[in-house]
């Protein structure tokens, strides 16, 4: 007889009290879930997998994922990427991923120092005698058609949606023969991630030997950096300044040819948007164009005249020498569009020109899509950022 307030138990709840308190959350994700159709994995296996994919990548990279948070002061982060790579590294979980890096030429303990790499071309060049000094004035031979000049154009991500314009449009003049080279998420901050002066001195300098270096970086350069021994120099203190201001006139130095026959072309980093998190490359910008200036054999492009709006600051659209207002960012408002980058290789084209002897019968005219009005020229002089502090 049932009393009245009591509820008949269901058949289900019936079922559950007889096999007790039923299996735990883990066991019912992966056993108690039929897919509903055949050939097809349940949900609860799917979320397991997903979850032990993503502790299994966590510690594949804790390595690397250090070396990150140790850069930027992260604090919190770092101690928690710490304890990780601790675990990684007591299993052997870190191996595989340290082998790549290292194959990719991204080396844990950032491979040579800029004082090596230097020192090293130095001693090359003593090698040769008195005739390796270097002339005052930059010397640059006439390209033909049958004798192009050798030009390498690379960096980071922002400088690779550049260089894929830049290539092409330099090939299409006859007078060059280009090679793109970049690397995603690089610069100079973080020789440990990803080591240019020495990929530059191992690679680039000796195997291709380019008369023209046409280079790119600032986008990944706004953190903090790392010395010898681990110490870490928060970004944008007299400290940091000087220790970049080092390394970009040291990778300068690095590029520089004994028989002055080089032409470093250094385009400065984009004015970002909105969106794109990057901040302060007008600060960067100063510091690339006064180490520039210092150097016969280094020119410095104006990205902040050619890219931005008439006060020289970021802009959404910019009108063409069509008279047509076309956009020179991608969705992110950092790395280049095609019409962007065609206009800052056709600025870039020109500029080279200043110092090669290029013939304006032999080079075709930009078209007037793919370039800037008349009006648009760059700056001979740049501004000091109000936000830099003076000495440095």
């Amino acid at each position: 007889m049932q009393v009245a307030g009591d509820v008949a138990p269901s058949r289900g709840s019936a079922r559950s009290a007889r096999r007790g308190a039923g299996p735990s959350l883990l066991g019912r994700l992966v056993r108690g879930q039929r897919p509903e159709r055949p050939g097809t994995m349940p949900a609860g296996i799917v979320l397991v997998v997903v979850v032990v994919g993503l502790l299994l990548a966590a510690l594949l990279n804790a390595d690397a994922t250090l070396r990150k948070s140790k850069a930027r002061g992260d604090g919190f982060r770092q101690h928690v990427a710490q304890a990780v790579a601790d675990v990684s590294d007591a299993v052997g979980l870190s191996g595989p991923r340290n082998a790549l890096d290292e194959a990719l030429g991204r080396r844990a303990g950032g491979g040579p120092s800029y004082e090596e790499l230097l020192a090293q071309k130095e001693a090359t060049e003593a090698e040769g005698g008195p005739a390796t000094t270097a002339p005052p004035v930059l010397r640059l031979r006439t390209p033909t058609l049958a004798d192009p000049l050798k030009l390498w154009v690379g960096g980071d991500s922002v400088g690779g949606s550049f260089g894929v314009q830049m290539q092409p449009i330099a090939d299409s003049t006859g007078l060059f023969k280009a090679t793109l080279d970049y690397q995603l998420g690089t610069g100079l901050i973080r020789p440990d991630y990803y080591n240019w002066p020495e990929h530059f001195a191992k690679d680039v300098l000796p195997g291709l030997d380019p008369d023209v270096v046409v280079v790119m970086f600032g986008a990944n350069d706004d953190q903090n950096l790392e010395l010898e021994g681990g110490r870490v120099v928060k970004k944008y203190t007299p400290e940091w300044y000087a220790e970049y201001r080092r390394r970009v006139g040291a990778t300068m130095d690095l590029l520089k040819s004994p028989d002055n026959d080089r032409l470093v072309v250094w385009v400065g980093a984009v004015p970002a948007g909105p969106g794109s998190q990057i901040s302060n490359m007008d600060v960067l910008n100063y510091i690339y164009w006064s180490e520039a200036r210092t150097r016969p054999w280094v020119t410095y492009v104006d990205t902040f005249a050619i890219l931005g709006g008439p006060d020289h600051t970021f802009a959404k659209e910019v009108t063409y020498a069509d008279g047509k207002l076309r956009g020179p960012y991608q969705k992110d408002n950092l790395h280049l569009s095609t019409w962007g980058a065609q206009r800052l290789s056709w600025a870039t084209l020109a500029h080279i020109g200043r110092f090669v002897d290029l013939g304006a019968s032999k080079v075709p005219n930009p078209p007037p899509s793919e370039t800037a009005p008349a009006d648009v020229v760059e700056r001979e002089e740049l501004p000091r950022p109000e936000n830099m502090p003076d000495g440095v």
